[in-house]
């Protein structure tokens, strides 16, 4: 069979597969993360008690996201992506009747150092059936993550309304979704992973670059240490800030310039939809203009427009600087993804890892940062430093160049 052959009958499948990891990766926690009160109430936990228990996920995020790249080398990506989501739903499915503090920690700990092997074991695997389509689609992959983690929240949502007790809803959704991961393994690539993306033509070299004789790009710790692996780490988190402040604080900043009822919450849904728009749209943008002038141009309008609202005050500015920057901001991550996936001398999977990693490292101190500040001087400076990050992002994304 020709690699011709092989791309033609299996990509369409593989994209599902694609679709359905990340659409399973955004709806299971959320399924739960929307009903936190309810395993916060059965546990018996106090407000400074979550707050541990939580933290416990972030620590695992953090301990175990970089063991991804040795795991997807040796087993590849797909089969990486499927145990990972196995070991979430396996620890998903007593969360709802857990009542101990140290079980629940626990449980946050091995879900969430999952969750980040997944992410960055399925986002090497997108990278890789992006390169059979020869187009990008990396960012709609993206999308169909907001698309679950949506639906995660509504399905808590109504679980909740109708009254069902939290303990059988997340057994059966954990068994539903495991049978959606065991299905998409199937319909993935098959083979190895690639050593490199940057030579190859299509899925069939790909494959047989991966089988090639001749060194193989590093894929141990010392390739987290290259300035361009380091200078991609730098660009995520500050894409993180500028991520983060409408995600976390627009509700904070909208109180505090008095609006009241619904309209508080208005800033993070004009946000999350303007950002799951983009990102459904994204793909066109930077197949016709490129990673680093959409992200320039995308990051330079957020960040014009957000200072000017914060200069005015206004709700109404805000509210629209919340649409810009969810715009703006909806390829960042994916093009970090491929930029990482494409790094000279470093395997997909470890540029992917490390991109992965830096995301949540700064989802854990933007929010610091940011309160620390908003705290002292106020929640408009706060929200200041998203206008910040977003002009440092505007020179840094020169390390986008390594679209092939």
């Amino acid at each position: 069979m020709t690699s011709t052959a092989v791309t033609a009958l299996a990509a369409r499948r593989a994209r599902i597969a694609v679709i359905l990891f990340f659409t399973i990766n955004g709806l299971l926690p959320a399924a739960w993360i929307a009903r936190l009160v309810d395993i916060q109430q059965d546990a018996g936990l106090s407000d400074a008690s979550l707050g541990l228990v939580l933290a416990s996920g972030a620590a695992g995020g953090l301990a175990l996201g970089l063991l991804a790249s040795p795991l997807v080398a040796r087993w590849g990506s797909a089969r990486v992506a499927v145990a990972a989501f196995v070991g979430m739903a396996v620890v998903t499915m007593p969360l709802g009747w857990l009542s101990s503090a140290w079980l629940l920690a626990l449980s946050l700990f091995v879900i969430f150092g999952l969750d980040t092997v997944m992410d960055a074991a399925m986002n090497t695997h997108g990278v890789r059936v992006q390169k059979a389509y020869g187009r990008s689609i990396l960012n709609s992959f993206h999308a169909w993550w907001s698309v679950g983690a949506v639906a995660g929240s509504a399905l808590a949502a109504l679980t909740a309304a109708v009254g069902l007790p939290l303990g059988p809803y997340l057994l059966v959704l954990s068994i539903a979704l495991l049978a959606v991961a065991l299905f998409a393994g199937a319909w993935a690539l098959p083979g190895p992973d690639p050593h490199t993306h940057l030579d190859t033509e299509g899925e069939g070299s790909a494959t047989d670059a991966a089988s090639s004789a001749g060194p193989s790009p590093a894929s141990s710790w010392r390739a987290v240490l290259r300035w361009a692996v380091l200078a991609l780490g730098l660009f995520i988190m500050l894409a993180v800030i500028v991520e983060d402040v409408p995600a976390r604080w627009s509700s904070v900043y909208l109180a505090d310039a008095g609006a009241t009822g619904g309209l508080v919450s208005m800033g993070l849904v004009a946000f999350t939809a303007a950002m799951a728009l983009g990102r459904f749209v994204g793909d066109r943008f930077v197949e016709r203009w490129g990673d680093v002038a959409v992200t320039r141009w995308g990051m330079g309008v957020s960040a014009v427009v957000l200072a000017l609202a914060l200069v005015q005050g206004g709700i109404a500015a805000f509210l629209i600087a919340c649409l810009v920057a969810g715009f703006g901001v909806a390829t960042l991550f994916p093009s970090a993804i491929h930029a990482g996936a494409h790094l000279p001398g470093v395997r997909p999977a470890t540029g992917v890892a490390v991109v992965s990693w830096a995301s949540r490292l700064g989802a854990v101190t933007a929010p610091i940062v940011v309160g620390l500040v908003a705290d002292s001087a106020g929640i408009a400076w706060g929200v200041g430093l998203a206008v910040l990050a977003a002009v440092g992002l505007v020179p840094l994304a020169r390390v986008l160049r390594q679209r092939s």
